[in-house]
């Protein structure tokens, strides 16, 4: 055990804690964006703390420090339990039951931690190079983003559990911004791995510019019910405003659009969503969550039906259920629910497949107004952008179009997912394959 955690606990029971856990992280952020060939912004950083929880007659204290000297740490505990005596008792305040991860490789590349700062920084430079001169009509760059970070999580409690894990991400995120005339498109694209050589260069590059270019003589078109295509990261967009509905913290506190639909049809036949916090490629993968529960792959939707929610050991024990190990944190916090990878399994269609199943749609590239959602209701207005749909190919690009309706509803309407899962960060690590929709009222002119 490392010293710092058994220094805390020793005090901990001393001081008459019933129960106690130590959370002990350190981590690296790099993140650099450029802007016409020169460095816009630079963040270099480095981060350590040790968070503390106490639990005397249900009730839990709590408090965080960076200084781990060793008066330092006792006042920390001292802290934890001052701070115990003004929170209401709980009989669901309790430490999980211990038990044994599995390790989960590859979460970590050495790799990174000995590349050098200048390499990242041209490799976002060169983001920007390369999309400004691939194709003329793309003059500037509105983001071009290289991000990588580090993490070594340690916890330790009074019921013997001793963990710890290491993890690495990177990824590059550039917007592009194409002109034509008087008129302007914007293009996104998102890679990201272990470290920088697992991103892929060329490819973010080619399709951020793809993305604005495609996008240049776009125009409204009359209102229509027709069958609508979810790129991946619009359908991922989706699903990342459904992420909160999943946490049994907020069904408690009558925050999700999913309270009460357990066994209900709450999506298609076709539609299984998960949370895998051991998914290899998952950025937010690990062997246990942030209160030492091995983490699982948890089936939230299956076959279109809701299977339950994610649970910490709290919300776990508030409403008689298993912990799913779903708890997230700093150590600057207390456990709450979160998701890992949440994904939309993908189907056995290609994408071309699926597009040739539309004679006469819309494909939706970018989303706007996805922050309007009402997360209890499900209720959305949202504007759409992308390109229409002739007998299974993509024709005009088009734009100013609208939909509204509600989340469940739309997820009911998922008549094909594709092969093609792709991910990106939206209220979590999420993924998703192209997705048809059998009809939707889209509003335009």
């Amino acid at each position: 055990m490392n010293p710092i955690g058994e220094r805390v606990l020793a005090r901990c029971k001393a001081r008459g804690a019933e129960d106690a856990e130590v959370y002990i992280s350190r981590g690296t952020e790099f993140t650099v964006r450029v802007y016409k060939g020169e460095i816009e912004s630079l963040v270099s950083a480095e981060s350590r703390g040790i968070g503390v929880r106490t639990f005397r007659e249900h009730r839990v204290g709590f408090s965080y420090s960076s200084d781990t000297d060793p008066a330092a740490l006792d006042g920390l505990v001292d802290e934890a339990l001052e701070n115990g005596r003004f929170n209401h008792d709980d009989e669901a305040n309790v430490l999980p039951q211990t038990l044994a991860a599995d390790p989960l490789p590859g979460l970590a590349s050495p790799a990174l931690g000995r590349l050098e700062p200048q390499r990242k920084i041209d490799f976002a430079l060169e983001m920007e190079r390369r999309a400004t001169s691939l194709d003329p009509r793309v003059r500037r760059v509105g983001d071009a983003v290289y991000s990588d970070g580090t993490g070594h999580v340690e916890i330790y409690n009074s019921r013997g559990l001793q963990a710890s894990f290491e993890r690495t991400v990177a990824y590059g995120v550039l917007e592009t911004i194409a002109e034509q005339d008087s008129e302007m498109q914007s293009g996104f694209a998102f890679t990201h791995g272990r470290d920088m050589e697992e991103l892929d260069l060329a490819g973010v590059v080619q399709e951020a510019v793809e993305n604005a270019a495609g996008l240049l003589g776009a125009k409204p078109v009359p209102t229509a019910i027709v069958p609508v295509v979810l790129h991946p990261h619009a359908a991922a967009m989706i699903l990342g405003v459904l992420a909160s509905s999943f946490s049994a913290d907020a069904v408690i506190k009558r925050r999700s659009l999913l309270a009460g639909k357990v066994g209900e049809n709450v999506a298609a036949p076709i539609v299984t969503i998960t949370d895998d916090a051991r998914l290899p490629e998952g950025l937010a993968s690990r062997p246990f969550d942030g209160e030492g529960v091995p983490a699982r792959r948890t089936e939230l939707i299956a076959g279109g039906v809701l299977k339950g929610y994610l649970h910490n050991t709290y919300t776990a024990k508030r409403t008689n259920s298993a912990s799913t190990g779903s708890a997230v944190r700093s150590y600057k916090s207390v456990p709450e629910v979160g998701v890992s990878n949440l994904v939309l399994t993908p189907g056995e269609l290609s994408r071309d497949a699926l597009l040739a199943r539309v004679d006469n749609g819309v494909h939706v590239s970018q989303l706007s107004g996805l922050n309007t959602v009402n997360p209890v209701s499900g209720e959305f207005s949202l504007g759409l952008t992308g390109h229409w749909i002739e007998n299974g190919k993509l024709t005009r690009p088009v734009k100013e179009l609208t939909v509204a309706g509600n989340v469940i509803a739309l997820m009911q309407k998922i008549v094909a997912v594709a092969d093609d899962l792709r991910f990106m960060f939206a209220g979590g690590f999420c993924g998703s394959p192209t997705v048809l929709i059998e009809e939707l009222t889209v509003g335009g002119l």
